[in-house]
């Protein structure tokens, strides 16, 4: 790699840092969801999704939840509180094990996890007509190089 080259690579990772595809996302969401459910999804978190997500298959302990996540014992608790306050999520016990707490989404709480999926979704058909130009070699290209530029 030469400097023109690698300049010209910071500048495009900087741009991509900065772009304005998240407010493209955010007005996709408020043209495509009820305003209750956008406003719900806007106070939750990357992890609170990942979390709904776990959630979507099956009910499962906290301590399987964050088996799965990969936080905190106390950091998975907090965000379940928040997400229980809001109706998102149900905690409960089942009558063998009364120190276990399980948790349940909601009805709400199945419909943020489809919409998180229809979003993803829908980044991925905007993704896929963006590079539908290039070859398979060329995308295994760029994943090579943007996997050496994130290892440590």
């Amino acid at each position: 790699m030469n400097d023109r080259q690698y300049q010209t690579i910071a500048i495009l990772l900087e741009r991509l840092s900065k772009s304005d595809a998240m407010s493209a996302y955010a007005d996709w969401i408020r043209s495509t969801f009820p305003s209750e459910l956008v406003t719900i999804i806007s106070g939750l978190t990357h992890n609170d999704l990942r979390i709904l997500d776990n959630l979507s298959q099956q009910d499962l302990s906290v301590s399987q939840v964050v088996a799965r996540v990969g936080l905190s014992q106390g950091g998975i608790s907090r965000r379940v509180n928040v997400m229980s306050k809001k109706g998102i999520v149900k905690k409960y016990q089942n009558d063998k094990n009364k120190k276990t707490v399980y948790l349940r989404l909601t009805p709400i709480g199945q419909e943020l996890v489809s919409a998180h999926h229809k979003l993803h979704n829908h980044i991925k058909e905007i993704f896929f007509k963006k590079t539908e130009r290039f070859y398979k070699d060329e995308i295994e290209i760029v994943i090579s190089f943007l996997t050496a530029i994130l290892t440590k």
